[in-house]
């Protein structure tokens, strides 16, 4: 069961209309969405008979009712965009859903790239680790060790490879989160994007670093070298890149 720290709410409802909009959602499948979300039928169909043919308002107030978290929504999941997913695709609407979290997941990265183009630390050795856990190429990773050697200019390199990355492979934003958080001074950095990612998709693990990243991390400097490489860079390959 959802709780309210990871649930949307009535003030979102705007929000949700305009995403679905956006991810081209046919609302005349407002009836067959509400149920799958955990409304009652005869919820849905009092909507129905109080708005008659007008889609938009019965579409409006359908998600009201599931922001609200009416009837069994909560045995669902919740008000969250992961259960609304699951509903997406239990009604044939899996492209939706695919374009929903996409550009969900998409946007807390943009919202997060101020903060992270000022604060993050270690962008080369953030590189290989992410090439560890083949989120990155190597053709990436040299973007970033060939980037002019100075904090900000890497820090874009990291930062424009990585949004590459989370375009391609939505799940590619929980590995960079991930990978932020095993790194004592971009800790804050990373738990703020799982944060955000577990607003909307509270379903995902988030937190847990994979045996290969494990292997791969080595001890930080708090000087933060930026030119610093791990362990996992320590091979003919990966130099011939530098």
């Amino acid at each position: 069961m959802a709780t309210s720290q990871n649930c949307l709410g009535v003030d979102d409802l705007v929000d949700v209309l305009d995403l679905l909009k956006r991810c081209g959602f046919p609302e005349t499948k407002w009836h067959q969405l509400g149920l799958r979300l955990g409304l009652r039928k005869n919820t849905l169909d009092t909507i129905e008979m109080k708005y008659h043919s007008d889609v938009y308002r019965c579409m409006t107030e359908c998600l009201s009712q599931w922001l609200s978290r009416a009837d069994n929504v909560d045995s669902r999941g919740g008000a969250n965009l992961d259960s609304l997913s699951d509903a997406l695709r239990s009604i044939n609407e899996t492209a939706v859903a695919e374009k929903l979290k996409h550009h969900v997941l998409i946007n807390i990265f943009n919202n997060r790239h101020t903060f992270l183009s000022q604060s993050l630390c270690d962008s080369v050795g953030i590189a290989w680790l992410l090439y560890a856990e083949r989120m990155l190429t190597q053709e990436a990773v040299s973007r970033v060790v060939s980037a002019n050697p100075s904090v900000p200019n890497q820090r874009e390199a990291l930062l424009t490879v990585v949004k590459e990355a989370v375009q391609t492979n939505t799940s590619s934003l929980h590995t960079f989160a991930n990978v932020l958080c095993t790194i004592s001074t971009n800790v804050s950095l990373g738990q703020a994007i799982l944060d955000d990612i577990s607003k909307y998709f509270p379903t995902p693990k988030v937190g847990m670093v994979s045996e290969t990243l494990k292997d791969a991390i080595v001890s930080q400097n708090t000087s933060s070298d930026e030119t610093k490489i791990p362990k996992i860079a320590q091979s003919g390959m990966i130099l011939s890149l530098l």
